[in-house]
């Protein structure tokens, strides 16, 4: 006999819905047929670039995973995957007709997905992103994502609290490495700290330049 809990409590269908991707709550069970031959062209979006991904057939949900993430990769560009201060926080369904291709003042697609997807959801999809090997074999992502060519993607980036902390670290204990050199070496503290407080200034400029142009879409 199932408990209070679990009579209250409706488990997901696939691990797509899981991880917000409310589109089909269809299970995967899985004996994978697509209604398509040959290709699928997934369209990716960040922002109002995107990137049509050719999803083979006979690719199972690692296979999709991965691409996306490269995909992902791809679209923002070297620097900002390195230097930027946001990452991906979670991914959406949007609708973007032939139509919306042709004509450019639509720019973004048309978000389709649920407003508000809670944290929990965001989570696991960051965790499928990262360990896309534990999707192997399985055809849930493939089966929702491929549902229908006028649908894509979008990747909805959010601020990573461990680079805001490591930009904000490294100027500390540079500045304070720098005062303690200088005082040993030259016996002069009050200069040592002057120079070090200077260097955490020019850093601290730079860096919230750097908050600003991530604030930037282009």
């Amino acid at each position: 006999m199932q408990s209070e809990f679990a009579q209250l409590a409706k488990p997901y269908p696939n691990r797509a819905f899981a991880a917000g991707l409310a589109i089909s709550k269809k299970s995967c069970g899985d004996g994978w047929k697509p209604d398509w031959d040959g290709v699928f062209p997934l369209k990716v979006f960040r922002g109002a670039e995107y990137r049509a991904v050719r999803v083979p057939a006979h690719w199972d949900d690692e296979s999709l995973l991965r691409e996306l993430r490269k995909t992902y990769d791809g679209l923002r560009k070297v620097w900002r995957k390195w230097f930027s201060l946001r990452n991906v926080g979670s991914m959406t369904i949007v609708l973007f007709l032939s139509i919306m291709q042709e004509d450019h003042s639509f720019i973004y697609p048309q978000r389709i997905g649920p407003a508000r997807v809670s944290p929990a959801k965001n989570m696991r999809l960051r965790w499928f992103l990262h360990h896309p090997e534990y999707m192997k074999g399985r055809h849930e992502f493939m089966q929702v994502l491929t549902a229908d060519p006028d649908l894509g993607i979008e990747f909805i980036e959010r601020w990573q609290l461990s680079r805001i902390a490591i930009a904000v670290l490294i100027p500390v204990f540079a500045s304070l490495a720098i005062g303690v050199v200088y005082s040993g070496v030259m016996d002069d503290p009050s200069t040592g700290f002057t120079i070090a407080g200077y260097v955490t200034s020019a850093y601290s400029v730079c860096l919230v330049l750097v908050g600003l142009l991530n604030l930037v879409d282009f």
